[in-house]
């Protein structure tokens, strides 16, 4: 797969190509006619660069800042570019969790599952946003590959409703015979 990289007019991308971000962005092709292409490629640097972010320290107390995510990009322009890039892909209103459920399915279980998997749902709460998610057990730990968030006044009929959605997003990139077991405390 071949990727042209632009050295003309200015309004053409100035990706900077590396191998990382080739292996990421042929990952994502696989889904080029379910996700607008444009929201794959942005997901590719994005990816990309929280890899890359990943590798260092970090400030913030810990923290993931949009600015120094923004630095991390492997974009070819200047820095205020690449934090414009990214506040308009993360206020894209098409880019929402729900287009990124059957990617993350897809990366953490691979895209040939054999048999039902276990998948845990829970609620947390992320600096004050009550956060709905379901994860796959790896190593001994969860990782999220759905999510939803929402605020108690914003709740329009009930969390169940919400909680249900959530669930039905995430049945729905599983074949009918190979639905994951779903694992739900009582509260």
């Amino acid at each position: 797969m071949r990727f042209a990289q632009s050295k003309g007019a200015s309004n053409q991308e100035r990706i900077d190509y590396d191998d990382l971000l080739l292996k990421i962005l042929r990952l994502l092709f696989l889904y080029k006619g379910i996700i607008r292409l444009t929201i794959l490629k942005n997901i590719a640097l994005v990816t990309h660069g929280l890899l890359t972010l990943f590798h260092g320290a970090r400030g913030g107390n810990g923290w993931l800042s949009k600015a120094a995510l923004a630095r991390c990009l492997p974009l070819e322009i200047s820095a205020k570019g690449r934090e414009q890039r990214l506040y308009r892909f993360l206020n894209n209103p098409r880019f929402t969790p729900e287009v990124l459920t059957p990617l993350n399915l897809a990366l953490v279980l691979g895209i040939q599952l054999s048999g039902s998997v276990p998948l845990i749902l829970d609620q947390t709460t992320i600096r004050g946003i009550q956060t709905l998610l379901i994860g796959a057990v790896f190593e001994g730990r969860v990782l999220p590959v759905a999510f939803s968030c929402f605020t108690h006044g914003l709740i329009q009929k009930s969390q169940n409703i919400l909680e249900h959605a959530l669930i039905l997003t995430v049945m729905s990139c599983f074949p009918v015979e190979s639905r994951p077991l779903l694992i739900m405390d009582r509260g």
